[in-house]
């Protein structure tokens, strides 16, 4: 722990060993247990009175109000983030807790690498929410001050919606126009720093704006229903890409791909992708295709039935950006992934950052428990290098290596960097 003052936690457990047994875990890792209490009146009583950082809530406990109930109430009146704990995973259960913004869900019995893990994912989670909570009220206050100097309650929001219908229109034709393109990021063995494959990213380079960011144009597609198109354009031209690189190089190169979550529930998605690979005759076990966190925490049977059947194709499937979401590191091993991504934001300061440190070893450890393959993404230093190392990550992306650039930049940027090849 890197705080002076311990972490005040809150136990609701109706079970008195488990709970007691609970405790012992949290206080061996530095946690302070201010309370056990067995039912959501008590649980609200201690929560207003004691106001502990974070609460551990079994779903079953005594009391008018079950586990779901209570966390609802404390959140909405107390704003402290609650974790879930127990012993079932049933989908009509996760969805109903899911409601309440859950902050992470603990099966029993409890791994104390798994609990330490799941709280400072938790706490991290809820210092961000607040910061941007107070951020929004700031822009609001702005988006006031606006209006008013316009003298109009409408205006702002006109030029809003006007820009973001033109960008809409723009995006349909911006296949047929060329302006989407696919960037390439190379993934590196920082051990002998040879270079064994490539991310493919999209970017669109428009007409008369430049680049626009995809943190921009990307929901526009989500919400159009264009990613679903351009989803599979991308995956396609990657593969493409990457074979013609195998040919020419003549190494096994791998190629990562994401998956935006709307292109992930279309009922042909296995199909797709599995006539990309006929018809480009990409050997299945090169191509990784990139699943966000958050997609683990939505309907887990269809989830589990698209990620089964898309590993029947013997293809590779990434964890992205793991860290940032809410998944529940009990649901990490019930899924046949293979490789597990480090957000960037970890990378960041790293070496300054103790919290980030501790964070970081447990991501890397919970993924060498579970047999994955780790990738750290946004590395930039050597000493973020070095750091790797020592913690047995030995893949790694990042402007140390390379920005993400167009094809052809791609293959010249190759072809001068002997270095990355055995």
């Amino acid at each position: 722990m890197t705080n002076t003052k311990p972490i005040d936690i809150l136990i609701v457990e109706d079970e008195l060993l488990i709970a007691r047994q609970l405790a012992s875990k949290l206080k061996k890792l530095g946690y302070n247990i201010i309370d056990i209490v067995s039912s959501g009146e008590d649980a609200l009583q201690v929560a207003q009175e004691k106001s502990p950082k974070l609460i551990l809530m079994d779903i079953v406990i005594q009391g008018d109000m079950n586990g779901i109930e209570t966390a609802a109430k404390i959140y909405n009146n107390y704003s402290i983030p609650v974790i879930y704990l127990t012993a079932y995973a049933d989908d009509e259960t996760l969805n109903q807790a899911e409601q309440t913004g859950s902050y992470g869900y603990i099966l029993k019995p409890f791994q104390e690498r798994e609990l330490h893990a799941t709280i400072k994912m938790a706490l991290r989670k809820h210092k961000k929410e607040t910061e941007l909570l107070r951020s929004l009220e700031v822009a609001r206050q702005m988006r006031e001050k606006i209006k008013a100097i316009i003298n109009t309650t409408t205006d702002l929001d006109l030029i809003v919606n006007s820009d973001r219908l033109e960008l809409e229109r723009d995006l349909y034709s911006a296949i047929e126009r060329e302006e989407l393109q696919i960037y390439y990021q190379p993934l590196v063995n920082i051990l002998n720093r040879q270079f064994i494959g490539v991310e493919a990213l999209l970017r669109w380079q428009h007409q008369k704006r430049g680049l626009v960011s995809p943190g921009i144009f990307i929901p526009i597609a989500e919400d159009t229903g264009l990613i679903e198109s351009i989803g599979e354009w991308v995956l396609r031209q990657s593969c493409i890409q990457v074979k013609e690189w195998q040919n020419t190089f003549s190494l096994p190169l791998k190629i990562s791909v994401n998956l935006s979550a709307r292109q992930f529930k279309r009922k042909t998605l296995v199909q797709e992708v599995s006539l990309i690979l006929m018809e480009t005759k990409l050997e299945p076990e090169l191509l990784t295709l990139e699943l966000t966190e958050s997609l683990l925490m939505e309907n887990n049977i269809l989830v589990t039935e698209t990620i089964n059947e898309l590993k029947s194709l013997d293809l590779k499937l990434a964890i992205d950006d793991f860290g940032t979401g809410y998944s529940s590191l009990g649901y990490l091993d019930q899924f046949p992934f293979d490789i597990l991504k480090i957000d960037r934001r970890f990378m960041r300061n790293i070496n300054d950052n103790t919290d980030k440190i501790a964070l970081t070893k447990a991501i890397i450890q919970i993924g060498h428990s579970l047999n994955l393959n780790i990738i750290a993404e946004g590395v930039e230093t050597e000493k973020q290098i070095e750091f790797l190392e020592q913690n047995q990550c030995h893949i790694a992306q990042g402007y140390l290596f390379s920005p993400p650039v167009p094809a052809n930049d791609f293959q010249d940027f190759c072809q001068n960097n002997s270095m990355f090849f055995a």
